[in-house]
């Protein structure tokens, strides 16, 4: 065969078109196919803005979708906790043994954290789902046959009384009619998602329409229903939860929820408190700094041992502390530690204790042995061992407790970005990373100034003169100086850090203390006014009871108001559970 020869040439040459056109329309259906995977397997792992609810039409499908929301979830926050924790110790990792170093990593990955987490949002995510959409079929067609009840016994009194053909029909029987005609069952379809209006075989082309209007202007459910889902679902998941964790876990979405209530009743009423925020995180502090100095043990023992890392003060000058203020004595052996160099956090070679302290604290040692402990109040060369004056420790402990919170914060910081600020991250990486170092150090900052404001209040109290003014502003300062109200009016005032932070992350940091403080709160109440000091047995039902309501609370302002939830809240609740 001639490839010259035209006769043979151009059935050879359709033959490679033909071909080519094959090799191109395959390539295209496999860029096709792969396009769609990757934004299937992107729709599986992050949630879109804007995603249209789902419309569900049996119970079925509502189990269907509640499965397979719940199963995604949990994916989600086992990978979310995994990767903090793997975060966390990358930072610190050098500080251990190679020996240890592969343990810690799996621990971190694969430890009881993570799957303890994931099992608790996956179950609530998959019960709240469940629930929430099943609601509204189960109300309808109780709805339908209450009134289908109720036409059949009129009907029946009519024909009783012999009165059928005079009597007009009821409106309730019209009304019920009608809903099973035309009410807006929820749909589980492909076209609910993609908006498109496919009239659906077994209903009428009414109800098609109302199900298209149902899913332009979204799909919106009562009250009722949401707080009735997010009660009973956050009550049996918090049961996953480790018991230690349930009360911390409990009280955090009971104040998410008390705060979702207060800015829709503000948002409606248009009443604003100027720095509410401030005025919230100045009394937590009151309560947890007072509880800190003098109750530890209305505090978890671990809120305890931070706050004493964040203090960069001796432990026994805070017991000597505590001490004097509740019986007006202290144990010299507490302070002669510190004159030892022997006391935490300065045990070994940070125990740099200067002459002039190192004297007065030797003179202050002899006097307690003699029965004499002066003011009750601790001197500043033991809170301070390790710098002589008090004005320049103070700034130094800015920079201190910033540089010691200065990974945490990078990654508090970083993360966010990463998980919810990508797209801005790609279209300016520079901008984005200065923010983050700023936002960082910023927050660091922030604890600085904290501590700063907390132990200048012991050398104000300390070093005070207001104390020699003649007068009642003399005697008012002596009488508070020996109270305990004194120390919950300068924790209040280390409030005041809250003005550092971004305006933005003040109420998110408020609401992280407020738990705290109410918690400390109510164990000071029930040992001083009830005479409880221990958890009972039963405490656990509490713990499940304060997680209803709290999560009742945020899933009726989350499905009703999302806007008055805060953004972390509202971003969070949104890639777990979506719209519906």
């Amino acid at each position: 065969m001639d490839p010259q020869d035209p006769k043979t040439s151009r059935p050879a040459r359709r033959q490679s078109s033909s071909y080519y056109n094959n090799q191109v329309a395959l390539a295209n259906a496999l860029e096709v196919w792969n396009n769609m995977s990757l934004e299937t397997g992107k729709q599986l792992v992050w949630r879109d803005h804007g995603e249209p609810p789902v419309l569900l039409e049996t119970l079925k499908h509502c189990i269907e979708h509640g499965a397979f929301g719940g199963i995604r979830a949990a994916g989600i926050a086992y990978g979310i906790r995994a990767g903090i924790n793997v975060f966390l110790l990358i930072i610190r990792v050098l500080q251990y043994p190679k020996s240890f170093r592969f343990t810690l990593i799996r621990h971190a990955l694969f430890g009881k954290e993570p799957r303890t987490f994931a099992a608790m949002i996956g179950v609530f995510t998959a019960l709240y789902k469940i629930i929430l959409n099943a609601l509204p079929i189960l109300h309808l067609r109780w709805e339908r046959s209450r009134n289908i009840r109720a036409d059949r016994q009129f009907f029946r009194d009519v024909e009783e009384e012999g009165r059928q053909d005079s009597v007009p029909l009821r409106p309730s029987f019209l009304t019920s009619q009608t809903n099973l005609v035309s009410s807006p069952v929820p749909s589980f379809s492909s076209s609910s998602q993609s908006g498109s209006s496919t009239p659906i075989p077994h209903l009428s082309s009414s109800t098609t329409r109302r199900l298209s209007n149902a899913r332009d202007r979204g799909y919106i459910f009562e009250p009722w229903q949401a707080a009735v889902a997010g009660g009973v679902a956050g009550g049996v998941a918090i049961l996953l939860e480790r018991s230690s964790n349930r009360s911390a876990v409990g009280q955090q979405m009971f104040v998410r929820g008390l705060q979702g209530v207060y800015n829709a009743w503000s948002k409606r009423t248009g009443i604003v408190v100027p720095y509410g925020s401030v005025c919230v995180f100045g009394l937590c502090c009151a309560q947890i700094l007072y509880a800190y100095l003098l109750k530890p043990h209305t505090l978890s023992p671990i809120y305890d041992t931070w706050i004493q890392s964040m203090s960069i003060a001796p432990l026994e000058a805070i017991k000597m502390n505590r001490s004097l203020v509740l019986t007006g004595k202290f144990d010299p052996e507490l302070l002669q530690t510190i004159v030892d160099g022997k006391s935490r956090p300065w045990n070994g070679k940070n125990s740099i204790i200067t002459p002039p302290n190192r004297a007065g604290m030797l003179e202050q040692l002899a006097r307690a042995k003699a029965g004499d402990f002066s003011l009750p109040v601790i001197s500043c060369e033991a809170l301070h061992p390790h710098h002589t004056h008090c004005i320049p420790n103070a700034f130094i402990r800015i920079h201190e407790c910033a540089m010691l919170l200065l990974p945490v914060y990078s990654a508090l910081h970083l993360i966010p970005t990463l998980l919810f600020k990508r797209k801005y991250l790609l279209e300016d990486p520079v901008r984005s990373a200065l923010k983050v170092a700023f936002g960082a150090i910023r927050s660091s900052t922030f604890i600085g100034v904290f501590v700063f404001i907390f132990q200048s209040g012991f050398c104000i109290l300390r070093n005070g003169n207001l104390a020699n003014l003649p007068g009642p502003l003399g005697t008012f300062f002596r009488t508070i100086r020996r109270s305990k109200l004194a120390w919950w009016l300068f924790s209040s005032l280390s409030g005041l850090s809250l003005l550092v932070e971004n305006k933005h992350r003040r109420e998110e940091l408020a609401m992280y203390c407020l738990p705290k403080a109410g918690e400390s709160a109510w164990l000071l109440f029930r040992e001083e006014a009830l005479g409880v000091r221990k958890r009972r047995r039963g405490a656990w039902k509490g713990d499940v009871a304060l997680t209803s309501v709290g999560m009742g609370m945020v899933m009726t302002i989350y499905q009703t108001n999302p806007v008055a939830l805060s953004g972390f809240v509202r971003r969070v609740l949104y890639q777990f559970v979506g719209p519906n």
